[in-house]
């Protein structure tokens, strides 16, 4: 976001925004309804953080949150991708999931509530996701699942404390 960002009393009350290139589209278009999904999973990804003790976790986390907003922004109409993030996320999904058991029954959130969090907060992935592969945003929707992945295992985790 520039530094100078202000924002324009009145300038989407008509029910139009800009997309990057200077698209003015309707708020009710897909790639804004999706855009403001993503930034309300951002959001419950900083619940999660909240109840996190191990520093390294909150790192990972907040990561996540930034891949986020490069998400929005390709979904928006940048260039660009999502490789090293993508590739950086499946490899920490990797290393929670070595010693993991594998499950026997469905998982039932509620344990406790960062567990219960990441749980919200993979289940708005899951619908990011989806949103993102109707509008044919592939880097977005990979990162997604790769995301909806981790916070499932980051749900496990929190439930065994």
């Amino acid at each position: 976001m520039p530094k100078n960002f202000k924002p324009e009393m009145g300038a989407g009350d008509l029910g139009f925004t800009e997309l990057f290139g200077g698209r003015r589209v309707p708020k009710t278009h897909r790639r804004v309804k999706l855009n403001a999904l993503i930034d309300e999973l951002s959001a419950l990804l900083g619940l999660v953080k909240t109840g996190v003790k191990d520093k390294g976790t909150k790192e990972e986390i907040s990561a996540a949150q930034a891949a986020l907003i490069r998400a929005s922004g390709l979904i928006a109409g940048m260039k660009g991708a999502l490789k090293e993030e993508t590739e950086a996320l499946a490899a920490l999904i990797d290393a929670r999931a070595a010693d993991l058991k594998p499950l026997k029954k469905f998982v039932l959130p509620g344990t406790n509530e960062t567990e219960a969090l990441a749980h919200l907060a993979r289940a708005k992935a899951r619908i990011c996701e989806l949103l993102a592969w109707e509008l044919k945003a592939k880097a977005p929707a990979v990162y997604l699942n790769r995301l909806s992945d981790y916070l499932f295992l980051l749900a496990l985790k929190s439930s065994r404390k």
